[in-house]
This record gives structure tokens, sequence and C-alpha cells, in this order.
């Protein structure tokens, strides 16, 4: 995995070319086709982009972090793996990656939108802290995660303060 560069828009469209209706509809809600050449373009150039590759250095998976239009202090998150590589942990690692970007810009809260409960990133979102699940009028599911310092994440559950004990032997400063 690493940040997608604009060189990366053939592999990405090659990428999507290899993605099934079902994928496709998943991460762009649109009828389930690839992205244009344009809309490819502006993904890969989100505040955070990253691209997964295979071991033969092939795109299998791009991660998008960007700023809410509506709030600045949310970031969208989303993430689409072609099909063969499902199962596999990239759109896991994908995501945990998105979120721990999201903390470090300073985002208060990362946001997903799927076309139903129960979709990959609102699991993989659970695996990180407690999201809030809530419907658009429209019956796709919206979940968001807080970022606040005190929920699991990347560095994991907060640790309570352990007294350092200090141990010499004798004669030894």
């Amino acid at each position: 995995m690493r940040g997608a560069t604009d060189s990366d828009l053939p592999d990405l469209m090659a990428m999507h070319a290899r993605c099934g209706h079902q994928t496709l509809l998943r991460r762009y809600l649109d009828g389930g086709r690839p992205p244009s050449k344009r809309l490819a373009r502006r993904l890969l150039q989100t505040d955070v982009a990253l691209v997964a590759l295979s071991p033969t250095g092939s795109v299998v998976g791009l991660g998008n972090l960007a700023a809410a239009d509506e709030d600045p202090r949310v970031a969208e998150v989303a993430v689409v793996v072609e099909d063969g590589w499902q199962g596999r942990g990239v759109g896991t690692a994908l995501v945990r990656q998105l979120v721990a970007a999201g903390r470090l810009t300073g985002f208060d809260e990362v946001v997903t939108i799927a076309p139903a409960v129960g979709g990959f990133t609102q699991h993989a979102l659970a695996r990180l802290g407690t999201p809030l699940l809530q419907r658009t009028p429209f019956g796709e599911a919206v979940v968001r995660l807080s970022l606040a310092p005190h929920h699991v994440g990347l560095l994991g559950r907060p640790v309570t303060q352990v007294p350092r004990v200090s141990v010499s032997r004798p004669g030894v400063a």
C-alpha cells in the first residue's frame, strides 16, 4: 500500500474494469458503472488517496479520505477493492490507514455512505471503535466514527498510566 499519484490513473482505470457490477455499486452508488477518467483523476487527488498493490505491482484497491463539503471537521472515507482481492484484508488495511490519516490530519469524525446496513466499511469501522449508524431518506446507511482520542483506533485502547518502579542492585548507581 502506498500513496496514490497521478501516474496511477491507467492502473486505476484497469482495476475498475476488473470490478463487478455489485462492487462498483457499493462504492459509487450510481448504477454500478466504473468511474469516468475525469472522476478517477479526482479520486487520486483527494486529501488522502491510497492504492493497494498486488505482489506484481498492479493496483487492486483504492482508498480515499476527503473533507466533507458540509463540515470540514468530518472526513468521508471510501474504499473499493477488486473482486478477486476481496476477503484478503486489503479493504480493512485501507480503512485502517485512512482512519489513522484522518486522526493525524485533525478530523473529528469519519463518515461513509453505503447502499445498505451491514456493508464492509461499516464492519471495518466497527473494528476501530463504536460507529453510529443512521439511514438517509433513500435507505442508504450512513456510518459515522468519532476520532476522539478515547475511541479505539490505530494505537489501540487507551492504557492507564502505570507507575514506574526503579530497581537497582546494591553498589550500582
